[in-house]
């Protein structure tokens, strides 16, 4: 998709013009999670990254879409354009785009995870590497969470001395763009397929879960009933969830205990072998603590009022408005009321919306971002809030 430059440069202006680059008017909070679901938001509009590894930014209030590329013409194709090459978790801090890269290599016969740190203009020209960190790396597909000019992440050292083949040591990162330096950089556990899943913030606090095999499962092959159940059953004695928070102020890091009310739903649920048990996540939208285990989900609003929610699973939702939504399709959907979990019906009139996800509430319009599997893009679409829900 090509666009004029005129599109790009009022981009431009935009952008190194907006004094809140990484909040929303309307979020408690300033400080919010970049995954799968949710990406790097602006005041009005957020980045993201296509198939075809190119970064674009898409603006809710014109509800349009540019390739972050200055070159009139240009076919965004090769790494000649701006837009490629910026596809790890790119942010924005003083009106400039700062993304990693994966920088693991070989020292003698070492392998030393290590990060690099690349700065450009907002329109992706100019780039420039500002920085390498040794002894971490950030994946793209890794989540994290950003705020005041930090972004928080799980740093993974994948080839430790001294450990089992396998093993990976995390740290909890904090890396500060303006200062050039990890603010955190905590040791959390060494593990197979460690990894650390971020809920948000809360309270001055950055509410995490780190997830790992303390050991190697010993998997059976096979696809039958007694494979099946020795593989879950290994999955569950191998596997831990530790359940963590950072304090933003202090930098340091304890524990957080799960509600109650979900806890002993979970549990109840152990007891049988073969049935497919979860940990217990969260996410923390609109001042509320969702937690769910794909099953039940308990609903814990800023008021600290709780609402169990039987059979629903409150996982990887998106929240906006105080509704939680579902995922969305053409026709008619379901959502969820966040202050007392009644169940509501969402229209989307747009057709072939597949899997879509409701990015943000603005101006009295919801923002939805589906994938076109037609045209193979990300597409956007804003439907008023009176057309959309119905109580």
């Amino acid at each position: 998709m090509k666009k004029s430059l005129w599109i790009i440069l009022a981009l431009a202006l935009f952008l190194s013009g907006c004094g809140k680059s990484a909040s929303s008017s309307s979020a408690p909070s300033e400080y919010f999670v970049i995954d799968y679901n949710d990406r790097f938001q602006y005041e009005n509009g957020e980045l993201y990254v296509d198939t075809a590894q190119r970064l674009h930014f898409a603006d809710f209030s014109s509800v349009t879409d540019v390739i972050i590329c200055p070159k009139p013409n240009c076919p965004h194709t090769d790494e000649s354009c701006s837009a490629l090459g910026m596809d790890n978790h790119p942010v924005t801090v003083g009106g400039n785009i700062y993304w990693f890269e994966d920088s693991t290599r070989c020292e003698g016969d070492k392998t030393v995870s290590g990060l690099n740190v690349y700065k450009a203009a907002i329109d992706g020209t100019g780039r420039v590497k500002t920085d390498t960190v040794d002894g971490v790396t950030l994946l793209s597909g890794a989540g994290s969470a950003f705020g005041s000019g930090v972004l928080y992440f799980g740093g993974v050292n994948e080839h430790p001395e001294g450990r089992p083949f396998g093993v990976r040591e995390l740290y909890l990162c904090g890396y500060d763009f303006a200062n050039k330096r990890l603010a955190v950089n905590e040791f959390l556990c060494a593990g197979y397929s460690a990894d650390v899943t971020f809920c948000g913030e809360l309270g001055g606090e950055l509410y995490f879960i780190l997830n790992y095999q303390e050991e190697n499962a010993d998997w059976r092959e096979g696809d039958t009933d007694e494979a099946r159940k020795h593989n879950g059953e290994e999955l569950r004695r191998v596997s831990v969830a530790e359940y963590k928070k950072l304090d933003l102020e202090t930098l340091e890091i304890t524990d957080w205990e799960l509600p109650e009310k979900i806890l002993s739903a979970h549990k109840k649920r152990e007891s049988d072998p073969s049935a497919p048990i979860l940990p217990i996540y969260a996410q923390i939208k609109e001042g509320a603590m969702i937690c769910s285990d794909c099953v039940d989900t308990l609903i814990i609003g800023p008021n600290g009022r709780e609402i169990f929610i039987e059979n629903y699973n409150g996982n990887d939702k998106a929240v906006a408005n105080g509704y939680i939504f579902d995922d969305l399709s053409t026709g008619g959907c379901k959502a969820r009321r966040l202050s007392d979990g009644k169940e509501v019906t969402v229209t989307v009139a747009e057709e072939n919306v597949k899997a879509g996800y409701v990015a943000k509430y603005l101006d009295g319009k919801y923002i939805i971002r589906y994938f076109d599997f037609d045209s193979q893009q990300t597409l956007y679409c804003a439907v008023s809030g009176d057309e959309f829900i119905s109580e």
